[in-house]
């Protein structure tokens, strides 16, 4: 296989990323404000040549410290990106992530870069159990499906992943599903900015897209629902304030058709509005196809929230996968008059080069 690095496009950003330009923007404007402030109040009355020499060499080595403070994140993730994607994480991502599989290729190679920067920026701990590259890209992959429509989304609210043996209890107690049915969570309190998945249930979550259940895809869309302050299932970050109304009475009637026995969506989200919002955004990414068909108005809502089409993705990649290759037109062959030029551009006559052809 051809290392990342060396194909057209990859880890190649010519431009900063919105986000990183902004940064750069507010850490030259604060940077010089510190500075005009520091200069007028240390600035002497009758300053001598090399008093303003002291004070503008140090005001601008100041300066230059505080830029490099201000913009030090930025620079950590150009390292990540600059870092080749190693083999095996992409093998992983090619063999269980459907998600990753139907993108294109330009997006495909921002889904390998998210996920270098969520598995150098995010611990991954197992508790009395092993966590190998699977469960870790697979958990990375989990946090990036729901936030791929917001480019340079930072997960503020987690920072270290904990990875059960087994399902488990309030009392983050494991043991059998049926004793222990919470297969992962969201912590509060003292577990703030942790979030703690059960081993078997996140690798499931993959091996078996066609059931709709993804726990990983699932506690990530609470922290997505909780970046505005509250997991109440109003993701008030994604939805504009005109459709919080609209969102609100689509989950009232869908919640009353699962307790009608007239859906499809898992009872489970019948807990609150919260779950609700978590165990539809599952079906969305696991099967969107279905969802459309079924609940086109829900899909729609959710295409709005996350900026994304998912069953738009899988028609593009059915027919790409139909389509016939053309093959190029281009001659491989060099110029045979020696001059270096491709062959299409080659300076002998038709005739003289005509059986290059045959």
């Amino acid at each position: 296989m051809v290392p990342l690095t060396n194909q057209p496009g990859v880890n190649q950003r010519k431009k900063p990323r919105p986000q990183e330009h902004l940064t750069r923007v507010l850490a030259i404007i604060f940077t010089g404000i510190v500075c005009f402030l520091i200069f007028a109040i240390l600035w002497p009355k009758q300053p001598s040549p090399s008093d303003i020499a002291i004070r503008f060499l140090g005001m601008a080595l100041g300066g230059a410290w505080l830029y490099r403070f201000l913009t030090r994140h930025i620079r950590q993730r150009a390292m990540i990106r600059q870092a080749p994607f190693p083999t095996e994480w992409e093998r992983i991502l090619e063999q269980h992530v459907s998600f990753y599989q139907r993108l294109s290729l330009p997006d495909q190679n921002r889904f390998r870069e998210e996920v270098h920067i969520f598995l150098r920026e995010k611990r991954i701990t197992g508790i009395r159990t092993s966590v190998d590259d699977t469960v870790r890209v697979l958990v990375a992959a989990s946090a990036i499906i729901p936030i791929f429509g917001f480019p340079g989304w930072e997960w503020e609210h987690v920072r270290e992943i904990l990875i059960y043996p087994t399902s488990f209890d309030e009392g983050y107690q494991m043991g059998s599903g049926q004793e222990h049915p919470i297969s992962g969570m969201v912590g509060t309190g003292a577990m703030n900015r942790m979030m703690i998945l059960s081993k078997p249930d996140v690798l499931q979550g993959f091996q078996r897209p066609s059931h709709g259940h993804n726990v990983g895809i699932h506690e990530f869309t609470h922290l997505l629902d909780k970046a505005d302050g509250t997991v109440d299932g109003v993701p008030e970050i994604a939805l504009p304030s005109r459709a919080i109304r609209p969102w609100l009475n689509l989950v009232k009637n869908e919640m009353d058709k699962i307790r009608q026995g007239h859906s499809d969506i898992n009872p489970y989200g019948l807990t609150n509005e919260a779950e609700f919002f978590a165990v539809v955004s599952e079906y969305f990414f696991e099967k969107p196809e279905k969802m459309k068909q079924k609940h086109p108005a829900l899909y729609s809502m959710l295409k709005q929230i996350f900026r994304q089409d998912p069953q738009s993705r899988i028609t593009v990649a059915l027919k790409d996968m139909f389509r016939p290759k053309q093959g190029s037109q281009k001659h491989p062959e060099p110029c045979p008059c020696g001059s270096g030029r491709p062959f299409e551009q080659c300076c002998l006559p038709n005739n003289e080069n005509s059986f290059f052809t045959k």
